[in-house]
């Protein structure tokens, strides 16, 4: 199995790493348009500057999102399986087309809801088949950069809230609301955002910036006789009811998403396109 990088920025190197450590580098070839320093990846590998020259098998496309559909389509065409950075697109209408694509080539298109894959996330499923959908959600995705310039705090912080929500509940919500804003005034996007989704029986409540000092990562569940706390940065999950701790896996959710996509059949068509809609929602 040939696999090939698109892009070795910040999250590119990351997937390089995971892969090495999941012994999946072997013919790796890697796309980047600028020089890489490879003292902080410990390993050269094989480096183009075009990414029509490539010829593999699977690929990861880690670019800014501006360029995911040119890319996505292109190598969907050849059949190729595509692991895409989140958000896939930043068009409904586009992510749709390029799942169709796939379809028609018999290509897996894969999109990065890496929290769909957390150990944490997977049992506060489980959890919520057996107690029922909760009566809120309550989101914290708070930190300190890393500053992104080509998406804002709703498209970089905010999606991996809204997935969470998509993929927990199962459902799109009757009403959106969004506001998005500057905490830093010389921030050179809309580095923070609130949100509110309104589902059949459960308010969601997000809260994301990047240009936060503290990094604060409270997910909250509240049904009707408890409340079920997962703190992402201690990977703990609480229910008030005793304060006793739930077990959880301590399986890299990053490890998780790259198997599921280079060896499971999954359809993440409906989860993409609804999140995408629910970000694309201006109001």
């Amino acid at each position: 199995m040939k696999i090939a990088i698109i892009g070795l920025g910040y999250w590119g190197k990351i997937i390089l790493k995971n892969l090495r450590d999941l012994g999946l580098d072997k013919d790796l070839i890697v796309c980047e348009s600028q020089d890489v320093d490879w003292s902080d990846i410990g390993s050269k590998y094989i480096v183009t500057k075009d990414y029509k020259t490539i010829t593999c098998d699977k690929v990861f496309i880690l670019t800014p999102a501006s360029t995911h559909f040119d890319l996505c389509k292109y190598f969907l065409k050849k059949g190729i399986d595509v692991f895409c950075e989140k958000p896939l697109c930043m068009k409904s209408e586009q992510c749709k087309e390029l799942y169709d694509l796939a379809e028609s080539t018999q290509a897996k298109l894969f999109t990065d809801w890496l929290f769909t894959f957390n150990p944490a996330v997977l049992e506060l499923k489980k959890i919520i088949a057996i107690l029922g959908k909760p009566k809120n959600i309550f989101a914290n995705r708070l930190n300190f950069g890393p500053i992104r310039y080509d998406t804002n705090a709703k498209w970089d912080l905010a999606s991996h809230d809204v997935s969470i929500a998509c993929f927990l509940l199962d459902e799109f919500p009757n009403e959106i609301k969004w506001v998005n804003f500057k905490r830093n005034k010389s921030s050179f996007k809309e580095d923070s955002c609130i949100g509110v989704l309104l589902f059949k029986e459960t308010c969601v409540q997000i809260n994301t910036s990047w240009e936060h000092g503290i990094k604060d990562r409270i997910y909250k569940l509240e049904f009707e006789d408890r409340i079920i706390t997962w703190d992402d940065s201690t990977k703990s999950l609480i229910q008030s009811k005793d304060d006793s701790l739930i077990k959880i896996s301590n399986e890299s959710p990053l490890h998780l998403s790259i198997k599921s996509f280079l060896f499971d059949k999954i359809d993440q068509k409906k989860l993409t396109l609804d999140v995408t809609k629910i970000l694309e929602y201006e109001g």
